[in-house]
């Protein structure tokens, strides 16, 4: 078995053996948008190793980069994504060799940390790796339809699938990146590195998934729909400007469209419209992995570290 760093010309062989491995799922396994997510990443490409064994991929394993910022330091992090072993390879340590490797190589090239949203088959692998739980994400929720939400519950559905607004074209997304005036002000917490270039590919360059913005001159949030176990979900994914402007283009977006609930990370102090809300460790599970850092007190618990549900979704 060769394991190596994975070239350029390994990418139609990665998605293939992604799709052989895993199967198809609601994010797209394409070579498009492996593109968009480990090459076009404005944090950096993804280091990607391999495993091969007679000249044929049996192994991969992607890390996606990822900046997170706090009154004007960076932490370099990467986060632990993409995974998939032959099935006629499985049983001989190939995950674990290409984890254990690429964080070493990591390590060395001064990556702080690495993070993920591993579910609950992998988590347990996870943390005898060394990963180590920083908790579930706090979200704010706004129950708009409590019916539905409860019948849907009850019939126990798990389909999921991005929807598209009736109304999209009064919330253009490329419009209001083009327009907003985004004040990226130093934070006194850790979040994303944000900038323009960031946005544009965060949410306007990805496939598949359609999101949407409503801005006036002082503020702007960026928000998607998808359809879920709990109905339809209206997830506001990043916020920008003063709370009082932040408030009132939600409440535009809450009564002007039709779902069945609002969501929103639980660490932003905004007031959601709506009467029913509740706001608890509802979100992923999150674990973290020291490498260039040792001490990764700020981020354990998210002491003072906190991402926005557009930070933590996708990928």
């Amino acid at each position: 078995m060769n394991i190596r760093p994975a070239k350029k010309s390994d990418v139609t062989n990665i998605v293939q053996l992604l799709k052989s491995s895993l199967g198809e799922s609601l994010m797209p396994k394409s070579e498009a948008y492996w593109q968009w997510k480990h090459i076009n990443n404005p944090f950096g490409a993804s280091p990607v190793w391999v495993a091969e064994e007679e000249g044929k991929l049996i192994g991969v394993r992607a890390f996606m980069q990822w900046n997170w910022e706090k009154e004007g330091q960076i932490f370099k992090a990467i986060r632990a994504v993409d995974t998939a072993t032959d099935p006629a390879h499985q049983g001989k340590g190939i995950f674990k060799k290409l984890t254990l490797g690429l964080l070493e190589q990591c390590e060395k090239d001064g990556v702080h940390l690495v993070f993920n949203t591993p579910n609950n088959q992998s988590k347990p692998g996870y943390l005898k790796m060394g990963w180590e739980e920083a908790g579930k994400l706090p979200i704010q929720i706004s129950i708009k339809k409590p019916i539905k939400i409860a019948i849907a519950k009850l019939k126990g559905k798990n389909e999921t699938s991005f929807l598209e607004l009736p109304n999209g074209a009064e919330y253009d997304l490329q419009k209001a990146l083009n327009q907003f005036q985004f004040n990226f002000k130093e934070s006194t917490v850790w979040g994303t590195a944000y900038s323009l270039n960031y946005l544009k590919w965060r949410y306007e360059e990805v496939p598949i998934i359609p999101y949407y913005a409503h801005f006036n001159d002082n503020a702007c949030v960026i928000f998607r729909l998808k359809a879920g176990g709990l109905g339809v979900e209206l997830r506001i994914c990043d916020v920008f400007g003063q709370k009082q402007d932040i408030e009132q283009l939600l409440d535009e977006v809450y009564y002007q469209n039709d779902f069945d609930y609002m969501s929103i990370s639980g660490f932003e102090p905004i007031k959601l419209p709506g009467i029913l809300k509740q706001n608890k460790n509802l979100g992923p599970d999150v674990t973290i992995r020291t490498l260039a850092e040792k001490d990764l007190t700020e981020f354990q618990g998210f002491n003072n570290w906190h991402p926005a549900l557009g930070d933590l979704e996708v990928f």
